[in-house]
């Protein structure tokens, strides 16, 4: 009897044991504390594990920004992470920012997140009106490490103005906050699509505008960064002091996921999150899955992939998916 309850007991252990092994665990990178990515990504990370308890484990974790993300999805340290196409692009190729790490292509595209485009903004009673205005003031171009601070990079140096600028790298809260109280010239940063709501809140106090690029200013950013497209940022009736249309860049944000990562469960995850109840959920917390969606029509031409599971997902969901970017490992 005694030895039949070892049994018994030993028995039940290992279906425990294999239960736990059978819980697929995933490393899910966000953003820096201020920006958008942090509460939306880490909202993302609840819903996964509220409903796929049991068969995966979703472990959040904050992190730098694009430049971060994109490295450590590469790298395999991140399971899943999102990030600007810029940074996408330049680590499948192996160049730019990611010239030393070498092309990388152990990751796939799942989803489009949004479009964002770049915002630089100045008080509006600044007496800076253009690019060129700015030449010896201080300019905010975020955090190092997002992928906001690498777009204002491209953006100044596309007009020109660079070598001539003073910058910082302030946070976003800490950089509207800056901008406020006269601590520095202009901000810099990714709007979702064209609002930062830092930005927005320091408006209805110190007004701000929205500074321009020239149409050839514009194609010169584009010409050296081609994951880029021309947009103009239409006067935004929430944010006070903004009288005029701005030009400048927009791309695409990505959800990716490392070839670790099961063909299952990149299905699950996106059964789950883009699960239209689920979806109007998480935009309540963060808007920024709004408009997660199932568009790669931009990868074609970059020669980016999407992966399998992804694109069998959003066929079922009624999206075309290029044949040409659906590609294994």
């Amino acid at each position: 009897m005694k030895l039949l309850s070892t049994m018994l007991l030993a028995g039940t252990a290992l279906v425990f044991a294999g239960s736990a092994q059978a819980q697929e665990s995933y490393k899910i990178g966000g953003g820096p504390a201020g920006g958008g990515w942090h509460p939306a990504v880490s909202a993302g990370a609840q819903l996964l594990n509220s409903e796929l308890d049991g068969k995966y484990k979703f472990n959040y974790s904050p992190s730098n920004g694009s430049v971060d993300n994109v490295r450590r999805v590469s790298l395999g340290k991140f399971d899943t992470a999102w990030g600007h196409i810029g940074q996408v692009f330049q680590a499948w190729n192996g160049v730019g920012l990611f010239e030393e790490d070498g092309a990388n292509k152990d990751f796939r595209v799942i989803a489009n997140v949004r479009k964002q485009s770049q915002i630089v903004a100045v008080l509006a009673d600044s007496p800076i009106k253009t690019f060129s205005d700015m030449k010896g003031k201080i300019v905010n171009l975020l955090n190092k490490g997002s992928g906001s601070n690498v777009n204002c990079r491209n953006i100044m140096i596309g007009a020109g103005i660079i070598d001539s600028i003073e910058t910082r790298n302030l946070g976003f809260s800490d950089s509207a906050r800056a901008l406020g109280d006269r601590q520095i010239d202009v901000f810099c940063s990714a709007g979702a699509p064209f609002l930062i709501p830092a930005l927005t809140q320091l408006s209805i106090t110190k007004p701000v505008r929205y500074i321009s690029l020239t149409d050839e200013e514009q194609a010169a950013v584009i010409k050296t960064n081609p994951f880029y497209a021309p947009v103009t940022i239409p006067i935004q009736t929430d944010v006070k002091g903004m009288d005029a249309p701005a030009k400048s860049i927009a791309y695409d944000v990505f959800w990716l996921a490392h070839k670790d990562v099961s063909d299952e469960a990149v299905y699950d995850m996106l059964k789950v999150a883009a699960a239209p109840d689920n979806l109007k959920k998480l935009a309540a917390t963060a808007a920024y899955w709004k408009t997660l969606n199932g568009d790669f029509t931009n990868l074609e031409v970059l020669k980016i992939p999407v992966h399998p599971a992804a694109a069998k997902y959003w066929g079922e969901r009624g999206v075309d998916v290029p044949a040409t970017v659906v590609q294994g490992y």
